[in-house]
């Protein structure tokens, strides 16, 4: 009896752990450094087909925000093309006395493009800043239910993150009331 009892309880502490762990993971999560004006010129880039992309690009527009026309598919991405680490490994034809030599070089190849990363990404910032006109990068993703929607505001003067939030995403929710959560935490209005 004493032992079903410490089962039940050990069962009980299991289970409640593993609630609590995946309840943890869905956290919402938010900070702001600034309100971003509601006049700002922003660019929003968003992973969703175009009727949901217009949906999202017109509740921004209806609160004032001017919006330019930027699509992922835009963006062009090393990645997109191959991933960088799948020419991590190769393969020889060649003599086994040159190998090491052959090997160093193309780890330094490997090198310079992972460390050059951030290089890239702030050049390509500001190809977005002084070409596109725009002062707010705004990037979105949105997930369906029991899952977390995001939300990150890069200021395109300084190249720091000004809003970042994870949103659990609840049941009743949809890309309207996402969009408009994340307009109101992003223009604190």
């Amino acid at each position: 009896m004493l032992l079903n009892n410490y089962k039940k309880s050990a069962i009980l502490i299991i289970a409640f752990s593993i609630a609590f762990a995946s309840c943890s993971a869905k956290k919402g999560v938010l900070h702001s450094n600034a309100k971003i004006p509601v006049s700002s010129k922003i660019g929003i880039i968003v992973d969703s087909p175009n009727n949901l992309k217009n949906v999202v690009l017109a509740l921004f527009m209806k609160k004032g925000y001017q919006v330019t026309a930027i699509n992922a598919s835009d963006l062009y991405t090393f990645k997109d093309v191959y991933d960088i680490a799948d020419m991590k490994k190769l393969s020889y034809d060649i003599a086994g006395d040159t190998v090491p030599t052959v090997e160093k070089t193309y780890e330094n190849m490997y090198k310079l493009h992972i460390y050059n990363f951030e290089l890239n990404k702030a050049q390509f910032l500001r190809q977005i800043r002084d070409e596109w006109n725009v002062e707010y990068l705004i990037i979105l993703d949105y997930k369906d239910w029991e899952k977390v929607s995001w939300a990150r505001v890069i200021n395109l003067r300084t190249f720091e993150i000004d809003f970042i939030e994870n949103y659990p995403t609840g049941y009743t929710d949809n890309i309207e009331t996402i969009t408009n959560h994340f307009i109101k935490g992003i223009s604190g209005r």
